[in-house]
């Protein structure tokens, strides 16, 4: 599907009332049971986060050429205890939240795609077993994810196990019928959840809702849809991110745009979350990473350029308020109503300096483009080699590894090395 018709279509579909109904317009949300049929695409897999050719780029850069920084990025993925061939999954049958089993779903859910990406790296069938291995035994054992925050159990780990079955979707290991099944159990466990979680947000309004629920939400749908060749499910994704109800959409997204006082990005944008803390505001950044680029890779088309660069405003407001623990910057704030909380009056330090990965994809996608990300350029030096997201207890593992699979030439001064000291997620 080329770029042109697509935006031909999303255009048609945001600024025409003449033959779409009136709720389906920039001044409007919509339901996603009322959202007009929309494009069907055909898919180059893998298409996900990563292409054939990211692979062989970053093989050739590590592997080959074992040039820095991918190859500091390989030996961290190396390291990791999720990317060993003898990795075994813990499958259980029902996961709860509050309760139970959510950290297993959501480490597996880290090895099976660590595992993948060991595979195309070395080329050793051992690794894309053991991969096999952990989607397999989740999609033969797991019947339910439950739970008032099941949303975060789905949200955050199908998008994890629909990436690391696009990467092994290749390997003539992996028995069709196994595959078939592992597709049938994201459609059958994780995307219901996922669904009604966008439809009626657990019963509340939607505007009550936080975009760090939301956007995996969204995240999971898309990558689903890609998996499964299914267009309704990319597109119902995609129509979230431009005319959704929560705050999932990016014009709920940003409460503000604001000039940056120390002059070194022109401007950056205050989000939903900043008033609420700051351990969710950066939840968002790889959420926001991670749809544009599956969005990108699938369709071809730019949700990184969507409104001059907004996607790049949000991180850079984040980064820069978080970029050094304990030192808070000032920074210029528009006071907003949570329909959640009431009134977010100023920042909230709460969890300030808060690292997660995702930087890397962010920092190299427009820095290519030759944009100014100034502090998540900062932000990114400060974890690199990009690892895994592992934090233990309520928060779990992400997927990661952006040194290695995001770095993209020319290299910038101080691009290729450690960071010393390496910051701890």
């Amino acid at each position: 599907m080329k770029r042109i018709f697509i935006y031909t279509i999303l255009c048609t579909l945001l600024s025409l009332n003449t033959s779409c109904a009136p709720e389906f317009t920039e001044e409007k949300t919509s339901g996603i049971d009322n959202w007009p049929s929309s494009p069907t695409y055909t898919f180059t897999h893998p298409c996900m986060l990563h292409t054939d050719a990211d692979f062989e780029y970053a093989r050739q850069k590590a592997m080959v050429e074992k040039k820095q920084p991918w190859l500091m990025g390989f030996e961290k993925l190396q390291e990791s205890p999720r990317a060993k061939k003898t990795y075994q999954p813990r499958p259980v049958s029902k996961i709860e939240r509050p309760g139970g089993g959510y950290n297993a779903i959501s480490d597996d859910g880290a090895a099976a795609y660590q595992l993948a990406l060991m595979w195309k790296m070395t080329g050793d069938s051992d690794y894309a077993d053991a991969s096999i291995r952990v989607l397999n035994e989740w999609a033969k054992n797991c019947k339910s994810i439950v739970g008032k925050e099941a949303i975060l159990v789905a949200g955050f780990t199908g998008y994890q196990y629909a990436n690391a079955a696009e990467i092994m979707r290749s390997y003539e290991g992996w028995n069709k019928t196994d595959f078939e099944n592992f597709k049938q159990w994201l459609v059958d466990v994780f995307y219901p959840v996922c669904y009604t979680f966008l439809f009626d947000h657990n019963g509340s309004p939607a505007n009550e809702a936080w975009m760090s629920w939301d956007l995996p939400a969204m995240v999971s749908i898309l990558s689903i849809g890609i998996l499964c060749d299914d267009s309704d499910k990319v597109n119902m994704a995609l129509n979230y991110f431009y005319n959704g109800a929560g705050a999932g959409c990016i014009k709920n997204s940003v409460v503000a745009r604001h000039k940056d006082p120390d002059g070194k990005v022109e401007t950056f944008a205050q989000s939903q979350e900043m008033g609420r803390d700051q351990g969710h505001s950066t939840l968002n950044i790889p959420q926001h990473g991670y749809f544009c680029q599956m969005v990108y890779n699938a369709i071809e088309t730019d949700l990184f350029a969507y409104d001059n660069n907004v996607i790049l405003d949000l991180c850079e407001y984040t980064a820069k308020y978080n970029l050094v623990s304990n030192q808070i910057p000032v920074m210029p704030y528009t006071p907003y109503f949570s329909y959640k909380e009431g009134w977010h009056n100023v920042v909230d330090p709460d969890g300030q300096g808060r690292a997660r990965p995702g930087w890397e994809l962010i920092y190299n996608h427009y820095k290519v483009k030759g944009a100014n990300p100034y502090y998540s350029r900062a932000f990114a030096r400060t974890l690199r080699p990009e690892g895994g997201g592992h934090r233990g207890s309520a928060e779990s593992d992400d997927m990661g590894f952006g040194t290695l699979m995001y770095t993209r030439e020319p290299i910038e001064p101080g691009e290729d090395q450690v960071a010393d000291p390496i910051r701890e997620y």
